[in-house]
């Protein structure tokens, strides 16, 4: 029997009311303590791992940006999940990274995750729900009192599974939220990208189906949830299910939207940009010519991912392949071809000296 079974009319003297607040205070740090051990640090946005992530040329993917931007800001309940989706090299990371710097910049973004196959932590789903309610508490701090109530009810909140921490820690704080604060605008934007890196395929159909089935739960008028992946089996099954595609509206990177023309300003622009710097910039005046991006382009078939690689290998390797270009060009006479490899020669030997 324990000492205080069945007693009354007792009293415990010792404590007041600074003490309970501290204990009190204690117990709140105890829990998001415990929130911040479960985070993944390098899956936000602007996370140090993934310092100079990719983002859009700011002349280009514009009718892309426009339609997320037009979804994340309309009133439409029946829509509160977007999926972009596209091929491998497409741009959807750089799509993704740009409306969270946007968003981020107009106090509508709540939470990010950006998923990567080779990073530990980021390549599976047991991190994802504890770091977007980490996030919310940062970037809402009102929230940080309701998310740190839930994980006090259940200290072993980070053991269930994705449905449940994400109605515990996310929907449920938000929703508490909403009836205490109702005239106030909140960010209101979670970007979850590259579902697809997330190793085990099941996961990210249960990613999908916990988010869709968490956000019918919510009654507030606030989150969106922009989903970012390739349309790889699982995924485009999931999202083809009933339950799902009546919250969800698509987004396709495909010719739609004219990669081809974006592509085009994305590498002159970066070609500018390199002659303006290059030792080299008096003979580079007309370099590249417009056949040779044109070729670039047609080669890209639509994947950025193709031009920006050969922007890096001649940033890596710059004299030759500055001059597989040249070649590439096919209308620079022998003198250009002469003048440009004396010209480096030169600056070979100057900078050796």
């Amino acid at each position: 029997m324990h000492s205080f079974d069945q007693a009354s009319n007792f009293a415990i003297y010792g404590l007041n009311q600074t003490d309970i607040r501290i204990n009190s205070e204690q117990h709140k740090e105890k829990a998001f303590d415990c929130l911040q051990n479960e985070i993944v640090p390098g899956a936000s946005h602007n996370a140090g791992e993934r310092y100079d992530a990719p983002k859009c040329h700011p002349e280009t993917r514009k009718a892309v940006l426009g339609n997320i931007k037009s979804w994340i800001d309309s009133d439409n309940e029946a829509t509160k999940i977007m999926w972009l989706y596209g091929p491998a090299g497409g741009g959807k990371s750089a799509i993704a990274q740009t409306t969270a710097e946007d968003c981020h910049g107009e106090g509508k973004l709540a939470a990010s995750f950006f998923f990567f196959r080779f990073a530990a932590g980021r390549n599976k789903k047991d991190g994802l729900v504890a770091t977007i309610a980490f996030q919310l508490c940062v970037s809402i701090p009102n929230i940080k009192e309701y998310v740190i109530k839930q994980i006090e009810k259940n200290p072993n909140i980070f053991k269930s599974n994705i449905k449940t921490q994400m109605q515990s820690l996310v929907i449920e704080p938000f929703n508490l939220l909403s009836q205490v604060d109702t005239s106030i605008s909140y960010p209101r934007l979670i970007i979850i990208d590259g579902l697809d890196e997330c190793e085990i395929r099941k996961d990210q159909a249960e990613i999908i189906k916990a988010i869709t089935e968490a956000l019918s739960m919510d009654h507030s008028p606030y989150l969106r949830v922009l989903l970012v992946s390739r349309p790889e089996v699982e995924i485009r099954q999931t999202f083809n299910e009933d339950s799902v595609s009546s919250m969800c509206t698509r987004l396709a990177l495909d010719d739609t939207y004219d990669p081809d023309k974006d592509i085009d300003i994305f590498l002159r622009s970066h070609f500018q940009a390199l002659k303006r710097h290059h030792d080299l910039r008096s003979i580079l005046e007309s370099w590249p010519s417009d056949e040779t991006i044109h070729r670039i382009v047609e080669k890209s078939s639509g994947q950025f991912i193709y031009a920006s690689t050969i922007l890096d290998k001649i940033l890596e390797n710059d004299w030759i392949l500055s001059l597989t270009l040249l070649h590439l060009m096919g209308k620079h006479h022998l003198l250009s071809w002469m003048h440009y490899i004396q010209s480096f020669f030169q600056f070979v030997k100057i900078t050796k000296r």
